[in-house]
């Protein structure tokens, strides 16, 4: 085995190798730490490597397991967390310089579990400042670059993550999603991005101010469905630590790749964000649903009475929670905020508290709609961002070009880029990110599957259903080193 053969390894793959002990964790961390020296200082996709750390928990695993103590099929297995989730004596900065040097003294509670199921940690991943964005331009520690083309962002805020996983620098990663953050860069990186329904993963450990109360989402970056799957399964339940985590069993969702999906109806939801759609991603969505329907899927477009309003409730929530985090430190040290994000919370911290309860009238009503939809439909489908990856460039000078229309990428609705994923936030919907194609200037687009309240096991059988009729997902980046 060479760092080249890490490109082609999934979890659900390598899992029975290591459990068979013909292929050894310590073997297999090592060459990811290669790797992550090779390719790190081109991608910056890890802010902090916990190099010692991991190789420590890979001689344990590879102990365990020679004794026969195999803890399942995420034992010895390599992830990266995103640098806003707590990790016992690590750097956790929240992409911010007010945690620069931060080390908590306790595990978020998905670190936590990804630990007792034997999972390495090989270090932490660059975010958006504070995990308000959706470039993974941080003004502190460095941008992230698409390993599909190193010119373009990786997307945001869990860019690092999505690039860690998409060049291979790990098996899996943890981010979170309050607006667009996990299925954003998963979209523009070419990998699987889960947001699960609200309270499936418990957010103990996530750094406040970093996401949305209400809105925000620990969510999970892999290289197929079926190791989405996997994961799932080991970091969801209920927390006493979380009181909004959701006391509900959990499922075997390994058990839903390759369900029957024939005769399911999937919504193709319509709404305010089709002016941020290019025709070429508008074509490739298109001939994402026509493979939909090859697998025996009905289709129908959809929408609601008040979907123009949610970009408004969706802002109004998240930046007046957000904010609430961050009163004390605006007030100390305002001066280690980068304007843009500073300015961001001391406009949101004039919102009335009116204005934010109103917001939540509206958002009640939304929700109640799209159950209704749920009455027709089983799925919804829709891009994940309506435009391919944009350049560093375009991003910094705060336009984008849509088929010749020159729009803002940032407005009163927040970013162009979550416009398409944000109602998945506001009604606490699952939704997963899978590759349906590639723009004409090489980099991943992205569907997203979303269902109702913890039917999850339906997005995988569907989304695992079309990354076997397609071949996007075996498509790798030609990462080199320079």
């Amino acid at each position: 085995m060479n760092t080249q053969d890490l490109e082609y390894f999934t979890i659900a793959q390598l899992a029975q190798d290591i459990e068979s002990r013909s292929i050894s964790p310590v073997e297999l961390t090592r060459l990811f730490l290669e790797r992550i020296e090779r390719l790190n200082p081109i991608l910056n996709a890890y802010v902090t490597i916990t190099a010692d750390n991991a190789l420590a928990a890979a001689q344990k695993a590879e102990d365990e397991i020679a004794q026969g103590r195999y803890r399942g099929p995420l034992h010895g297995i390599p992830f990266s967390i995103k640098d806003n989730l707590a990790t016992r004596e690590v750097r956790t900065t929240a992409g911010s310089k007010v945690l620069n040097d931060w080390r908590p003294d306790f595990d978020a509670t998905v670190v936590a579990k990804l630990k007792d199921a034997g999972a390495i940690i090989l270090g932490k991943t660059n975010l958006h400042e504070w995990a308000l964005g959706g470039t993974t331009i941080n003004p502190f520690y460095g941008t992230t670059r698409n390993p599909w083309d190193l010119n373009r962002i990786a997307g945001g805020s869990s860019g690092g993550s999505a690039a860690a996983v998409a060049a291979s620098l790990c098996l899996g990663s943890i981010g979170t999603d309050s607006a667009q953050s996990v299925r954003n860069p998963a979209s523009m990186c070419g990998v699987v991005g889960l947001k699960p329904t609200y309270g499936r993963i418990s957010q103990y450990g996530t750094v406040p101010g970093t996401g949305a109360y209400s809105c925000n989402h620990t969510g999970i970056l892999t290289k197929s469905v079926e190791d989405s799957a996997i994961v799932l399964e080991a970091i969801a339940g209920s927390d006493p630590k979380d009181p909004l985590s959701a006391d509900k069993p959990v499922p075997k969702y390994t058990e839903s790749i390759g369900a029957q999906v024939k005769k399911l109806r999937v919504g193709i939801l319509r709404g305010y964000f089709e002016e941020v759609m290019t025709a070429e991603v508008k074509e490739i969505f298109s001939q994402a649903l026509a493979v939909l329907k090859q697998l025996g899927m009905e289709t129908e477009e959809v929408t609601i009475p008040h979907m123009d309003l949610l970009p408004a409730v969706k802002v109004c929530t998240s930046r007046v929670e957000n904010a609430s985090a961050h009163d004390h430190n605006l007030r100390t040290r305002a001066r280690d905020y980068s304007p843009q994000t500073r300015n961001a919370y001391l406009a949101a911290l004039l919102i009335p508290a009116s204005t934010y309860l109103m917001a939540q009238r509206v958002r009640r009503i939304i929700c109640d709609e799209f159950c209704a939809l749920l009455q027709r439909v089983q799925l919804f489908a829709v891009p994940t961002v309506g435009f391919p990856a944009p350049t560093i460039d375009e991003c910094k000078e705060g336009w984008l070009d849509i088929d010749g229309r020159k729009i803002r990428r940032q407005d009163e609705r927040g970013g162009a880029d979550s416009l398409c994923a944000i109602p998945f936030n506001v009604t606490g919907f699952p939704s997963m990110s899978v590759c349906c194609g590639f723009s004409k200037a090489g980099t991943p687009i992205g569907m997203q599957i979303a269902s109702g309240p913890f039917q999850e096991e339906r997005i995988f059988g569907v989304a695992s259903a079309y990354e076997q009729a397609t071949d996007w997902s075996k498509r790798r980046p030609a990462m080199k080193a320079g």
